[in-house]
Protein backbone atom coordinates (compact mmCIF):
# COMPACT_ATOMS: atom_id res chain seq x y z
CA UNK A 1 0.00 0.00 0.00
CA UNK A 2 1.90 3.74 -0.97
CA UNK A 3 0.56 6.65 0.73
CA UNK A 4 1.53 10.06 -0.18
CA UNK A 5 1.84 10.58 3.60
CA UNK A 6 4.63 8.07 4.18
CA UNK A 7 8.03 7.66 5.00
CA UNK A 8 10.00 11.47 5.50
CA UNK A 9 5.92 13.24 4.68
CA UNK A 10 4.78 11.42 7.60
CA UNK A 11 7.50 11.60 9.71
CA UNK A 12 8.43 15.81 9.12
CA UNK A 13 4.51 16.11 9.82
CA UNK A 14 4.15 14.09 12.95
CA UNK A 15 7.48 16.05 14.24
CA UNK A 16 5.90 19.23 13.28
CA UNK A 17 2.64 18.44 15.11
CA UNK A 18 4.60 17.63 18.17
CA UNK A 19 6.43 21.08 18.09
CA UNK A 20 3.62 23.21 17.65
CA UNK A 21 1.68 20.89 20.91
CA UNK A 22 5.02 21.85 22.66
CA UNK A 23 4.39 25.66 21.88
CA UNK A 24 1.10 25.64 22.50
CA UNK A 25 1.12 23.89 26.00
CA UNK A 26 3.78 26.52 27.01
CA UNK A 27 1.72 29.15 25.83
CA UNK A 28 -1.52 28.14 27.78
CA UNK A 29 0.02 27.45 30.41
CA UNK A 30 1.63 30.83 30.64
CA UNK A 31 -2.01 32.54 29.84
CA UNK A 32 -4.22 30.26 31.93
CA UNK A 33 -1.41 31.07 34.93
CA UNK A 34 -1.85 34.84 34.55
CA UNK A 35 -5.38 34.31 34.83
CA UNK A 36 -7.25 34.99 37.85
CA UNK A 37 -8.19 31.80 40.01
CA UNK A 38 -7.39 28.52 38.73
CA UNK A 39 -11.02 26.47 38.25
CA UNK A 40 -12.74 26.63 34.92
CA UNK A 41 -13.98 30.03 35.07
CA UNK A 42 -10.64 30.81 34.88
CA UNK A 43 -9.92 28.14 31.77
CA UNK A 44 -12.86 29.68 30.40
CA UNK A 45 -11.85 33.55 30.64
CA UNK A 46 -8.47 32.03 28.95
CA UNK A 47 -9.87 30.17 26.00
CA UNK A 48 -12.55 33.40 25.80
CA UNK A 49 -9.64 34.98 24.31
CA UNK A 50 -9.72 34.86 20.15
CA UNK A 51 -5.93 34.41 19.41
CA UNK A 52 -5.95 31.47 22.56
CA UNK A 53 -9.35 30.20 21.47
CA UNK A 54 -7.74 29.80 17.60
CA UNK A 55 -4.43 28.51 18.81
CA UNK A 56 -6.42 25.44 20.99
CA UNK A 57 -8.28 24.82 17.84
CA UNK A 58 -5.14 24.50 16.06
CA UNK A 59 -4.00 22.59 19.16
CA UNK A 60 -6.59 20.36 18.83
CA UNK A 61 -5.97 19.79 15.11
CA UNK A 62 -2.33 19.24 15.30
CA UNK A 63 -3.26 16.82 18.02
CA UNK A 64 -5.60 14.74 15.86
CA UNK A 65 -2.86 14.47 12.28
CA UNK A 66 -0.36 13.25 15.20
CA UNK A 67 -2.43 10.58 16.35
CA UNK A 68 -3.90 9.78 13.07
CA UNK A 69 -0.19 9.57 11.73
CA UNK A 70 1.35 7.77 14.46
CA UNK A 71 -1.14 4.85 15.10
CA UNK A 72 -1.62 4.73 11.38
CA UNK A 73 1.85 3.86 10.67
CA UNK A 74 1.39 0.99 13.71
CA UNK A 75 -1.77 -0.20 11.88
CA UNK A 76 0.12 -0.56 8.72
CA UNK A 77 3.37 -1.96 10.07
CA UNK A 78 1.31 -5.13 12.15
CA UNK A 79 -2.02 -5.28 10.36
CA UNK A 80 -0.96 -8.10 8.13
CA UNK A 81 -4.45 -8.58 6.28
CA UNK A 82 -5.39 -6.00 3.69
CA UNK A 83 -9.60 -6.44 5.44
CA UNK A 84 -8.69 -5.48 9.71
CA UNK A 85 -6.32 -3.30 8.23
CA UNK A 86 -9.13 -1.32 6.76
CA UNK A 87 -11.51 -1.65 9.23
CA UNK A 88 -9.09 -0.31 11.31
CA UNK A 89 -8.10 2.18 9.54
CA UNK A 90 -12.18 3.00 9.52
CA UNK A 91 -12.13 2.76 12.99
CA UNK A 92 -9.28 4.65 13.55
CA UNK A 93 -10.79 7.41 11.53
CA UNK A 94 -13.99 7.80 12.84
CA UNK A 95 -13.16 7.89 16.62
CA UNK A 96 -10.71 10.54 15.36
CA UNK A 97 -13.48 12.46 13.92
CA UNK A 98 -15.73 12.29 16.50
CA UNK A 99 -13.03 13.56 18.80
CA UNK A 100 -12.39 16.50 15.83
CA UNK A 101 -16.47 17.00 16.55
CA UNK A 102 -16.37 17.32 20.28
CA UNK A 103 -13.64 19.10 20.68
CA UNK A 104 -14.67 21.62 18.10
CA UNK A 105 -18.44 21.76 20.22
CA UNK A 106 -16.55 21.95 23.45
CA UNK A 107 -14.43 25.22 22.16
CA UNK A 108 -17.44 26.76 20.89
CA UNK A 109 -19.36 26.44 23.58
CA UNK A 110 -16.62 27.68 25.79
CA UNK A 111 -15.91 30.77 23.59
CA UNK A 112 -19.22 31.73 23.31
CA UNK A 113 -20.28 31.66 26.63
Amino acid sequence: MVSRLSGLGAWLLQRLSAVYLLGFLLLFTLAWAGAPGAGHEALAAALARPPLALAAALAMASLLVHAWVGVRDVILDYVHSAAWRLVALGVLATWLLSLAIWSAWILLKVTTA
